[in-house]
């Protein structure tokens, strides 16, 4: 029951469309334009970098609320796991919006720097520093998240965290496959490109 409540909450919560709301409050249709996806990338290139950030902010937000309330009531390994998958899932299959939604990055580092600070640091500089040579968000948030699923498994985790580190490179993978592709056929938009 109580596990229940806790991806209740957490889904609700990651199923904010933060991207679509700024995007209404200034008139656009965030789905309607740039890739259509509801995340970080594309409220930065069709909003512009300001409320860009502001959208990552508040996804990011959603997942640590999530866990900050986990946290107070529960606690447990489990639970902090369930919350992060469940808001994630939110994030990406938002119900308040047809279940459309982003990619899961920037709940995942928001997810990552709250249970694992230092690790979450190293990935996120990794993650950086390939965003900054190639120019390909895409190419920089698969890092992270491959990186913190190896991190995961190689350090003395439990296997709630490893098997979440797992989970979440597997769905990362999967909302990234238009971008694999392109990447594969040098068709992927660079940062910064309309």
């Amino acid at each position: 029951m109580h596990y229940g409540l806790v991806v209740l909450y957490s889904y609700l919560l990651g199923a904010i469309p933060s991207a679509y709301i700024i995007g209404q409050i200034k008139g656009k249709d965030i789905t309607s334009e740039g890739s259509g996806n509801i995340g970080g990338t594309n409220a930065y290139r069709v909003l512009g970098p300001r409320l860009g950030v502001i959208v990552a902010m508040m996804d990011v937000s959603k997942v640590l609320l999530a866990l900050i309330i986990t946290r107070a009531w529960l606690g447990t390994e489990a639970a902090l796991s369930c919350a992060v998958l469940a808001a994630v899932v939110g994030h990406n299959w938002s119900v308040y919006v047809g279940f459309r939604g982003g990619k899961g990055i920037a709940v995942s580092v928001g997810a990552y720097i709250f249970l694992f600070p230092e690790l979450a640091a190293l990935a996120l500089l990794s993650a950086v520093f390939i965003v900054l040579m190639t120019k390909y968000v895409s190419l920089g948030s698969l890092n992270f998240i491959m990186t913190m699923s190896i991190l995961l498994l190689i350090k003395d985790t439990s296997l709630w965290y490893k098997g979440l580190g797992v989970l979440l490179l597997i769905i990362g993978l999967y909302r990234h496959k238009v971008n694999i592709k392109a990447l594969r056929a040098g068709t992927e938009r660079r940062f910064g490109n309309k």
